[in-house]
């Protein structure tokens, strides 16, 4: 091999080492992040990485508006500044002052609403607190099931479901790419069962291979430690024999250069 291609074999293996290392401080930095889904990293000409897609342990909050999912799918959330919808795991949610169900970056979370009683929710949309209880009655409380309904009821001894949870599955959920702040996009080729658009058949929880909706709960950080610590060394003892390949090419073209004077 010419000495020259050793120099940049050297210089692009420090090059993917480095990112190793960058994507599993991630995954130790996050151990504690709810829903947190860490990266697993290749090495081949071009190195990637891409989410391991295993479950997380979860843990009972008791607070009404923590959401979980026990199997596969994925919490889908819309920026309404621009419309661009993003996945999720971490149910970590709350309302907002509209009465909207948002995550942590104040994106709403998407399922059915438009429900009332006598009439289930069909339209697909942003989950909302019904602004509209029965005449003279008051919201009283709320919870979710198993299967994302959200019921409401009122002071007049009513019940609603209102609103309905939904989730997405994806037939190669690897190639989602993570945006920042626990959610991922690239929803297409990670290929969505059922498309892309949610509907009430493809994307209920508990339907066929998907997740259900464990309420109050929240589903914690897959990040085994153990591992990451191991691959931590081993990716930085790559990163220094890499370096050691670029020291010892460029003392070879130095002595090179000197026989010829």
């Amino acid at each position: 091999m010419p000495i020259s291609a050793s120099i940049y074999s050297g210089v692009t293996a420090m090059k993917a080492f480095s990112k190793g290392v960058e994507t599993i401080s991630a995954n130790i930095a996050n151990s504690n992040t709810t829903g947190y889904k860490s990266a697993t990293v290749s090495f081949s000409a071009l190195m990637g990485d891409s989410i391991k897609n295993s479950q997380g342990s979860l843990s009972v909050t008791g607070v009404k508006t923590d959401l979980a999912i026990s199997g596969e799918g994925f919490f889908r959330v819309l920026k309404t500044d621009d419309n661009s919808e993003y996945a999720t795991r971490a149910g970590d949610f709350h309302l907002d002052e509209d009465g909207y169900l948002v995550n942590s970056s104040g994106y709403q979370v998407q399922g059915l609403t438009g429900g009332a009683a006598g009439a289930a929710p069909t339209a697909v949309g942003s989950i909302r607190v019904s602004q509209t209880p029965p005449a003279g009655a008051e919201l009283l409380s709320f919870a979710f099931d198993k299967k994302g309904n959200f019921t409401e009821t009122y002071s007049d001894g009513t019940s609603a479901v209102t609103n309905r949870v939904l989730v997405q599955r994806y037939s190669n959920p690897t190639a989602l790419k993570l945006d920042g702040a626990n959610m991922f996009t690239n929803f297409e080729n990670a290929a969505p069962v059922g498309g892309l658009a949610l509907t009430a058949l493809a994307n209920a929880p508990g339907g066929v291979g998907n997740g259900t909706i464990e309420p109050e709960t929240l589903e914690l950080s897959n990040v085994d430690l153990t591992s990451e610590f191991a691959s931590l060394i081993n990716a930085q003892r790559s990163l220094q024999a890499s370096s050691r390949i670029v020291t010892v090419s460029d003392s070879m073209v130095e002595d090179t250069v000197n026989l010829k004077r």
